[in-house]
C-alpha cells in the first residue's frame, strides 16, 4: 500500500494499526490483561523503527521474534525484555536469519 511516498507492507499496516489501539488504550486507561499498555507501545514503536530501517528482513522470523519478545514482557521487566530483543536480534543478523 502506497500512502505518499512511502510503501507499507501489510505486518507494517497492523503494527501501526496496533499501536493506535494500544494509544487509546493507554489514554482511557482501558485494562489489556496482564499487558502494561506502556511497555507494549514501546515495543511496537521499536518493532516499526527497526521493520522501517530494515526493510529487507525475512518477515516470518521478524513476525516471530517480535511475538516471543511481546510474550516475555508477561514474565520479565522492559529492560530484560528489550535487552533479549536487542541481543537476539543482532544475533539472528549475525547468523543471517533477519
Amino acid at each position: 500500500m502506497r500512502i505518499g511516498p512511502f510503501f507499507f507492507d501489510s505486518k507494517e499496516i497492523f503494527l501501526m494499526i496496533a499501536a493506535v489501539f494500544i494509544g487509546i488504550a493507554f489514554y482511557f486507561k482501558w485494562p489489556l490483561w496482564e499487558f502494561q499498555a506502556e511497555e507494549l507501545l514501546v515495543l511496537v514503536v521499536i518493532f516499526l523503527i527497526l521493520k522501517g530501517l530494515l526493510p529487507s528482513v525475512h518477515n516470518e522470523v521478524f513476525f516471530l521474534h517480535a511475538l516471543v519478545t511481546i510474550i516475555l514482557t508477561l514474565f520479565f521487566p522492559l529492560f530484560q525484555v528489550l535487552l533479549f530483543y536487542t541481543i537476539t536480534f543482532f544475533a539472528f543478523k549475525i547468523v543471517r536469519l533477519i
